[in-house]
């Protein structure tokens, strides 16, 4: 109840502005059919869509006669209010009104020409009609020079606000003050432009849900409007996006070179979803120019209809483990008119310009070799043409590299990305917002994987272990990646190793560690030419009397490659029995090119599961 409030004073310091401009008589006065020149389909996701233009084709009403040469032309106030918020950019002014790059053209004047003015004769105080009177010509056109011709849309300001030039809320009507209404010789048109929309208002899923516009003017009698309520735009979802992936596995302890990880792709789901920042000089009225931009004229606060960017297409890549690199295409076409370029992050040489226009010549973008970058990083590709007769399709790469990291960091499971348009907020970020801005939800999406990474590991059985009365068991197991003759290929790893032991059909669990009980036993960081070693007879608090592995068998989980164990089982003391045997590896399911051997056959044991006969 206090907004609405606030609001009806708003309004209330607009029509007290509005009357500082006198209706035009009846005599005088216009009959106008308002239609649309183009029903637009405007982006869902769109913050500050542009709706279509309104014309009114107007005659003289009956009665009425031109204004006589050297009378003053009388004026009229003419609103055009919407049932979703105008998001026209503000460009500047205070309270009670703020201006608004909303643009009403009398007989739609001639722009500038190189080497020529044209005609476009902009009112420069748009909050006080009565400055920008026009004299009487016997009915011409306004489609002359020295003739106010182009009139700036206003706003109310929120009366609790000193300025609106930056965060006021979007209203949803704008007014053009001191329109001349005079009755034509032969015909006269008004053409109402530049209105933005936040087409995020209208419910969510309703594929061609219409946009109304209702016209009026400040007496009925100066501009009667036959049609005043038309339909400027259908609102429909602007994007689909998709991500592939192709999940590969990348280990931290192994070198990989530049491998696709998968694509995304972004396709419009209209034929003019896909826009260009501007199409040249925008200055033509009526003209439709397929672009983010609307009709560009000079007017008080800076130049009217300019959007800040194309449309950009953005993809999120979030987890990026210590070791990679990330790439990807910077360009991509759909068909022989519509490409893409990439925007952000900069591109580095020799990728600038069309020297990004080479499909297959991806660029870095993320680099967290040194694991100073994890991401996310935000990927952005801009329109750079585009075919408003065809639904596009843009598909880029992603590729990814890896540096291996001795340290071996824990795994961070996969790296993913998601697709939107750009840029975007969760809801609509005031006047100051970039035009065009879009919207995505304050939830950050899951994302598709593109690449999974994992701990190098060697896992160890030890198949038969025992602290039975009298009888102990003692392990072994060296980290062999210092490798100086270069024959394992190994990197220098550095790791622990988690023994698990088993017996009786459960983990063993009542083994002692630095004063803890546990059933799991963990080594001491391993370095790369190290041996640790350790006994149950140890570990085992209640050894002799009690026994927690009578007979049993241990895994080791090491957090490095080139892990091998030894175990020796032995009576107390060895003083009459002793048994020495290699720890088996298991492999990494995981990793598809193994680096050991396989005794069956000599071959190696890529793709298999389950124990491998060697040690």
């Amino acid at each position: 109840m206090a907004d609405f409030r606030r609001w009806i004073l708003a309004f209330a310091a607009l029509v007290l502005v509005l009357g500082l401009v006198a209706p035009a008589s009846a005599q005088n006065g216009l009959v106008c059919t308002a239609t649309a020149s183009v029903t637009p389909t405007l982006r869902h996701e769109g913050f500050n869509e542009l709706v279509g233009d309104i014309l009114l084709n107007c005659v003289g009403a009956p009665g009425s006669a031109p204004t006589p040469v050297g009378t003053t032309i009388p004026q009229a106030n003419v609103s055009v209010s919407l049932g979703v918020p105008i998001t026209s950019r503000v460009l500047g002014g205070a309270s009670p009104l703020i201006l608004t790059e909303a643009l009403l053209l009398v007989d739609d004047p001639t722009p500038p020409a190189a080497g020529a003015g044209g005609n476009q004769d902009v009112c420069p105080s748009p909050t006080d009609g009565s400055l920008c009177m026009v004299p009487g010509d016997g009915g011409q056109t306004f489609n002359n020079p020295n003739k106010y011709n182009v009139f700036q849309g206003v706003e109310a300001c929120p009366p609790e606000s000193s300025t609106c030039t930056i965060l006021s809320p979007a209203q949803n009507s704008v007014t053009f003050l001191g329109v001349p209404v005079d009755p034509p010789l032969t015909s006269r048109t008004y053409r109402i432009t530049n209105i933005r929309i936040d087409a995020t208002n209208p419910p969510a899923g309703q594929i061609g849900f219409p946009i109304y516009a209702f016209v009026s003017s400040s007496s009925s009698t100066s501009i009667q409007i036959s049609n005043p309520q038309l339909l400027v735009g259908l609102v429909a979802p602007g994007l689909t996006t998709s991500v592939g992936g192709t999940n590969p596995n990348f280990f931290e302890c192994e070198n990989t070179v530049q491998t696709n990880v998968g694509s995304v792709n972004f396709t419009e789901n209209f034929a003019t979803a896909f826009k260009v920042q501007t199409n040249g000089v925008q200055d033509v009225p009526g003209a439709i120019y397929n672009s983010e931009s609307g009709l560009e004229i000079a007017v008080s606060g800076g130049t009217a209809g300019v959007a800040d960017s194309p449309t950009e297409l953005q993809t999120t890549i979030t987890n990026i483990p210590t070791g990679a690199m990330v790439y990807v295409d910077p360009w991509a076409a759909s068909g022989p008119a519509s490409n893409a370029n990439l925007v952000l992050p900069v591109p580095v040489s020799p990728c600038s310009g069309t020297a990004c226009q080479t499909p297959g010549d991806p660029v870095l973008v993320a680099d967290n070799s040194a694991g100073a970058n994890p991401g996310p990083i935000q990927v952005v590709w801009a329109i750079t043409q585009t075919n408003p007769s065809a639904i596009d399709s843009l598909t880029f790469k992603v590729y990814a590299a890896f540096t291996a990291q001795s340290a071996n960091p824990p795994s961070i499971g996969p790296t993913t990305a998601w697709s939107s348009f750009y840029p975007y907020a969760s809801s609509y970020p005031g006047t100051a917002a970039n035009i065009p801005t879009f919207f995505v939800s304050s939830t950050t999406p899951a994302g598709t994987s593109l690449f999974n990474t994992a701990q190098c590991v060697t896992t160890l059985l030890f198949p038969y272990v025992t602290d039975f009365a009298g009888f102990d068991t003692g392990l072994a197991i060296s980290n062999t990646s210092m490798d100086p003759l270069g024959t394992l290929g190994a990197t220098g790893q550095t790791g622990t190793c988690s023994v698990y032991f088993y017996a009786n059909g459960a983990l063993a669990t009542g083994l002692a560690q630095n004063g803890a009980v546990a059933g799991v036993l963990t080594s001491p960081a391993i370095a790369p030419g190290d041996t640790w070693t350790a006994d149950l007879s140890t570990l085992d608090a209640g050894y002799p009397s009690a026994s927690v592995v009578p007979a049993g068998y241990a895994i080791a989980s090491c957090q490095f490659q080139f892990a091998h164990g030894y175990s020796f089982v032995s009576d107390y003391g060895v003083q009459n029995f002793a048994a020495a045997y290699l720890a088996l590896i298991i492999p990494d399911a995981a990793r598809e090119a193994q680096p050991f051997t396989c005794s069956a056959n000599g071959g190696m044991c890529s793709g298999n599961t389950g124990e491998q006969l060697v040690h």
